[in-house]
Formats: structure tokens, sequence, C-alpha cells
């Protein structure tokens, strides 16, 4: 069947493909306008299926000194190690957390990213294969973040992974950017507490009482991730509406005092993204909370990507824009990491 003559499912919004990247346009309209959107279709798993009419978007992982997979009990993790030899005090650590709303992914998303942020920092990469809902709802993803902190940080994951206790970040895209914005904050209160030096949010979710009429009304009409796309997937995993209202759902959401504890910063919002408002308004809460604490050693940095959409840093095989964010994130790791 030729393409004019197939059904267009998810087409551009006419007054947003003239801002939009000219990469991201021909993409959609080849490839991603045909597809039927996850919302409109009865929960069966496939979503965690790539489309077979889709190429792969993400990039070819760089070369790493060693990959391995670890099962946690309820989850499993993929350990990226440097190819140098270990410091005398261990590796730097850092912890990623995959996006696709909680219910998509694991511990194959995003490769090129840790592989790179690996090289790049010359730290290890743990990447978390939390449960996934409907089948594990809120808060099954976080209390596995959780249980992924505390197992890096604690003698026998620090000892098997050979890192440094002292030097652990964490980050994540998306979903994933959830769950690390509230871990970064909750690690401040375990206890006995844990200190992260750094996150790393890209394209984040932060509030998960946003809605079309309030903190979305700006990008409603971006393409892919749309406000039904994003409610069908908060919908499967907070089972009761109250849940969204805490902050290990929403970290815009925790009081002045926890937000306070969040360590440096760095944020990703692309341009033509639903929840790109959000970034923007924690960076502000972030400065806002430490400037009320007193907190002088931290900071925010966001960088916006003009024209891109949600699926940027997923499509960095494909896009050069999702290539840029692939290269700044890793930069970024490595900056922190080792001040180069």
């Amino acid at each position: 069947m030729s393409s004019s003559n197939r059904q267009i499912y998810q087409p551009i919004h006419p007054d947003v493909r003239a801002v939009l990247d000219p990469e991201y346009v021909s993409f959609h309209d080849q490839y991603f306008q045909y597809l039927v959107p996850d919302d409109q279709t009865t929960w069966d798993g496939s979503a965690r299926v790539r489309p077979t009419s889709v190429p792969a978007t993400e990039s070819i992982p760089v070369a790493v000194g060693d990959i391995r997979d670890l099962d946690l009990g309820n989850y499993n993790v993929r350990v990226f190690t440097p190819e140098t030899q270990k410091p005398n005090d261990g590796w730097p650590v850092f912890l990623w957390f995959h996006g696709g709303g909680w219910a998509v992914g694991d511990i194959s998303s995003g490769n090129d990213v840790c592989a790179l942020i690996c090289q790049r920092a010359q730290c290890v990469v743990v990447t978390v294969g939390y449960r996934l809902a409907p089948e594990h709802p809120f808060p099954a993803a976080a209390d596995d973040a959780v249980h992924a902190l505390r197992w890096v940080h604690g003698e026998e994951g620090s000892k098997l992974l050979g890192v440094d206790r002292s030097r652990i970040a964490v980050g994540g895209t998306s979903a994933g950017a959830q769950l690390a914005a509230s871990l970064a904050m909750e690690a401040s209160v375990m206890q006995p507490p844990i200190k992260v030096s750094f996150q790393l949010l890209a394209v984040p979710v932060i509030d998960n009482t946003a809605t079309a009429s309030t903190i979305w009304a700006s990008r409603k009409n971006a393409p892919w991730l749309t406000p039904a796309r994003m409610t069908w997937y908060r919908q499967m995993y907070f089972l009761e509406e109250t849940s969204t209202h805490h902050w290990r759902a929403s970290p815009n959401l925790a009081p002045t005092s926890l937000l306070s504890t969040s360590p440096k910063t760095w944020i990703a919002t692309a341009e033509q993204d639903l929840l790109a408002p959000e970034g923007e308004l924690y960076a502000k809460q972030l400065t806002e909370a430490w400037k009320e604490h007193g907190i002088t050693d931290a900071g925010v940095t966001v960088k916006e990507y003009k024209g891109s959409t949600h699926s940027i840093l997923a499509m960095s095989g494909v896009l050069s824009k999702g290539r840029e964010l692939l290269q700044d994130v890793a930069n970024q790791a490595a900056e922190w990491f080792t001040g180069r």
C-alpha cells in the first residue's frame, strides 16, 4: 500500500509544523503518523515492542570495558564499566532511569546514553530495570529506585561494582527523570542519608497533576506525547489520583525544605514537548528553594532544544538534535565527575 493510501492516526498539528525540527518532521511524516496511538488501544503489552514498521532510532552504543546484567530480585540492572583502570577510591557511579511512562522500556533502553556517559565520564553506569505498570503500579518503580540507590551505596553493591560511594549521581529521561528527581530528594531523608552529587533530567515528567488546561496548555498540540497519551500512561501507573499529589510522584509538590536538598541539576527541555513547561518551572522552584534555605553550593542549568519534541533523546540515531542532546548528557556527566 502506498503512503498516500495509508490511514494517518497521528498527523502533526498545523500550528506547530512550521516550528518543528525539519528532520523530525520528515521522520514523523514517514513513520510516526501512521502508528495507532497507544492511548487508543486496549493495553496488551504491545506498546513495549517497537513497531516493525519503524526503524531503530537510538544510536549505536560506544565501546566500554564491560557490560553485565544483574538480577536484584524485583528488578534487574545493566552495569556499564569503563575500559580504564579502576581508581584507588573506585569509579564514580551514575544511576540511570529509562523513560516510557512507567509502563514501557527496560535495561536495553537508552544503552547509547549509558555507554557514552560511562566512556566519557569514566564512571560506572547502572541502568535500572524497575518494575512496570500496569502490572506494578505506584509506588513500585519509586521503591525500586530507592532500593537500587541503597544497593549501589551499600557494601555489597559498591564492592561488586568497584565504585566510590561518595560520588553518586542520578539521572533519567521522561518518566525516568521523575524517578531520579524524587530519588535525589528521598536520598537526603534516608536513614542514614545518602549524598547525591548531581542530577541530570532529560525532558522530565515533573508534575503528574498537570493537564491540558493548566501547565500543558502552551504545548498541548505538540506531536507524539499528547495530553491523551500522557494521561493514558499516568492512569496505568497511578491507581489512585491522590497518589499524583505526593512528591514521590510529582517532585515539584515537595515542601521547599525537601526541594532544597536537591543537588546540582541539569535539565534538558525540548521546545515542542508537552512536558517542557514542567522542566522550566521546576528549575525556578529549585532555585527559589535553595535561596530560601540558604543553600549556596547548588545550582540549575536548563538547556532548551529548539524545534525538538519529547522523543529527542530516543532518536539520537536519526536526528541531529538527538545526537546533540546525547553528547550534552555525556559531557555534563564528565564535567561533574572529572572536571573537564
